[in-house]
């Protein structure tokens, strides 16, 4: 630690461009280790709620896009594609009445949630995005996996 803080009261001009070089590096290196750990954040949140979601559901992301496979006795039937940007976090809600999870987009006017029904390559757009939760799936912890994984993917895009 006293060799670190010399770098500090080094008066020669030569050591002390030398000693920024150093100070430089190391800043470069603990910047980009807080990055790296972002990054591995959204992978293991998009795991853990893809474990809560159930077998009717697959989440993944390309970037800021998070893509909702739905599927039905095993075969995909839809896919949700969504900017994590255009939902509005704020509306996340569990309606134990509908045994769902949903989250509104920001705008009423259009959907922001692009949907392609896979058997007629029917597009449309909602104006949400929406999991129905299973039997034996807890709502709450759907709803609790899905906030993280949207505030991980919002800090790391």
């Amino acid at each position: 630690m006293a060799g670190f803080l010399s770098l500090f009261k080094s008066k020669n001009r030569k050591s002390l461009k030398v000693n920024s070089k150093y100070i430089l590096i190391l800043m470069l290196l603990f910047t980009s280790g807080s990055f790296a750990c972002i990054a591995q954040d959204v992978p293991a949140k998009l795991d853990a709620f893809n474990e809560v979601i159930g077998k009717e559901y697959n989440a993944n992301n390309k970037g800021k896009f998070l893509m909702i496979e739905g599927f039905r006795e095993g075969q995909q039937i839809k896919l949700d594609k969504v900017n994590i940007y255009d939902l509005d976090f704020e509306t996340v809600k569990f309606s134990e009445k509908d045994q769902s999870v949903s989250v509104k987009c920001y705008s009423d006017i259009d959907g922001c949630v692009n949907r392609v029904l896979i058997q007629n390559k029917k597009k449309s757009y909602k104006q949400r995005l929406v999991f129905g939760i299973a039997d034996g799936i807890s709502g709450e912890e759907v709803l609790n996996k899905l906030k993280l994984l949207l505030n991980d993917m919002a800090k790391k895009y």
